[in-house]
């Protein structure tokens, strides 16, 4: 029987929904209604609405009266929170990583940046997105911590949401050069380089966020002026 199958019809409404939303297919603000996604997804509205009541609780959907609700803004405090927890597992995770030497590990590590590369050269932005994923789960593979991984991704939606649209904006060779040094690093066995390097790459995310915020204030909600405070010391 096959994952798919095995799946609630609420959880796959979750998933499906779920990574909509981290991916901009579904963006921030547009209208999400029961019966439109029950159709969409081929189901009756009872699990949509449990889907949706679980995006809520995770500050992905802002729930309406009347059967649904729309997308979440990004909102910075999210993003800050989300970064906060990735940054500080995934460095942790990096300086394990950096004293283990498995070598089919380490090849795939090197695959999956070599395919950040040609997805550059072929402007593929979601091969490159893809890759940067598995990449990160890699390192957690060769450290030992897989199940690690699972609690990064759960909680780092709401900085997802600004890395699809840093990826679609360029910034993919920053990225790179920083995924070339986290790999020597890792292999040369440097735990403490590979972790300030793991700390500067993933607080790459709030560099742009305030841009991004001007760019695209359909996208966001900046609450108050101390929110955009608070944004502009993040890019100090």
């Amino acid at each position: 029987m096959t994952e798919k199958l095995q799946l609630s019809a609420a959880e796959r409404c979750y998933r499906i929904l779920s990574r909509k939303i981290v991916s901009l297919e579904l963006r921030p603000n547009e209208s999400v209604g029961e019966q439109a996604l029950a159709e969409m997804l081929g189901v009756s509205r009872t699990p949509v609405r449990e889907a949706l009541s679980r995006l809520s609780d995770e500050g992905l959907v802002d729930l309406r009266a009347r059967s649904g609700g729309i997308v979440s803004p990004i909102r910075p405090g999210a993003v800050r929170n989300a970064q906060f927890v990735r940054e500080n597992l995934e460095a942790a995770v990096i300086a394990e990583a950096a004293h283990h030497k498995n070598q089919r590990i380490l090849l795939a590590i090197r695959q999956a940046v070599e395919e950040q590369e040609l997805a550059i050269s072929e402007n593929n932005s979601s091969g490159f997105y893809l890759a940067d994923e598995r990449m990160h789960y890699l390192f957690c593979c060769l450290a030992g911590r897989e199940g690690v991984w699972d609690f990064i991704a759960d909680s780092k939606k709401h900085m997802d949401r600004v890395r699809r649209i840093s990826v679609e904006d360029g910034h993919l060779d920053e990225l790179l050069d920083d995924h070339h040094n986290l790999v020597d690093a890792v292999e040369s066995g440097k735990a403490a380089q590979a972790q300030d390097l793991m700390r500067s790459h993933l607080s790459r995310v709030l560099l742009n966020i305030e841009e991004y915020a001007h760019r695209f204030p359909e996208y966001f909600e900046i609450s108050d002026k101390s929110e955009t405070t608070m944004l502009k010391t993040a890019n100090a």
